[in-house]
C-alpha cells in the first residue's frame, strides 16, 4: 500500500514538474515575441506577424490594400568584413533610424534578420502607391551611413513589394515581398550595380 502511494506521489511530482517546465517555456516564448530587437528597438518577426494578421483582419474595401515591403541592406556584410561586427551593428541601427524616418505615419518597420527589414504599409491604393513608398525609402540611403565619425559606408536598399489579396496571409505577404526583393538584388548583381 505504501509503495503504491509513493509511486503515485512520484507521478504527481513528475507531472507537476512537466507542467512547470511547459509554463516556463511558454513564458519565455511569449517574452521573445514581445521583446523588440535589442539592436534597433524595432519589432521582431513574431511581432510583425501579429501586426500583419491584425491588419489583414481589419482590411476591407474601404481601408485600401495592405503593402508589405521587404528591404535588404546591400553592402552591410562588406562593412562587417572590413570593420567588424560592432561597426556594422552601428550601421544597422542607423539604417533602422533612416527607415523609421522615411515611412509614413502608421507604417510599421520591423527587423527580421541581420540585414533585412520589413515595412507594413496599410491603406495602399494601388501598386504605384506602394512603389512610390519603396522609392522614398530607398532614397533615404542616397547618403552613406556613418556608424562612426571616421567611417562612411554606402549601402543600397533593395526593396521588394507585395500587396494583399483575398487569400493573403501574413506569411505569404512576407514571402512574396522577400521574393521580389531577392529578384531585384539578383538583377542588380547581374548588371554589376550592387552595393
Amino acid at each position: 500500500m505504501d509503495t503504491i502511494r509513493l509511486e503515485e506521489s512520484q507521478d504527481v511530482l513528475v507531472q507537476t514538474a512537466a507542467v512547470i517546465a511547459a509554463q516556463r517555456q511558454f513564458a519565455q516564448r511569449l517574452r521573445q515575441r514581445t521583446v523588440p530587437d535589442p539592436l534597433t528597438g524595432l519589432p521582431v518577426r513574431s511581432l510583425l506577424i501579429d501586426r500583419l494578421e491584425l491588419a489583414l483582419a481589419a482590411s476591407g474595401p474601404t481601408t485600401g490594400l495592405l503593402g508589405v515591403l521587404s528591404c535588404n541592406l546591400d553592402g552591410i556584410t562588406a562593412l562587417e568584413d572590413v570593420r567588424g561586427r560592432a561597426v556594422a551593428d552601428a550601421a544597422r541601427a542607423e539604417a533602422a533610424g533612416r527607415l523609421v524616418t522615411a515611412v509614413r505615419q502608421g507604417d510599421v518597420v520591423a527587423r527580421i534578420s541581420a540585414q533585412t527589414f520589413v515595412v507594413l504599409c496599410p491603406g495602399i491604393t494601388d501598386a504605384d502607391d506602394a512603389q512610390g513608398i519603396a522609392r522614398r525609402i530607398a532614397s533615404a540611403f542616397d547618403e552613406p551611413l556613418r556608424p562612426r565619425p571616421d567611417v562612411a559606408h554606402r549601402v543600397r536598399l533593395s526593396v521588394g513589394v507585395a500587396l494583399s489579396g483575398r487569400a493573403s496571409t501574413a506569411e505569404s505577404l512576407i514571402a512574396s515581398a522577400n521574393e521580389a526583393m531577392t529578384q531585384i538584388r539578383h538583377e542588380r548583381q547581374g548588371s554589376g550595380r550592387h552595393g
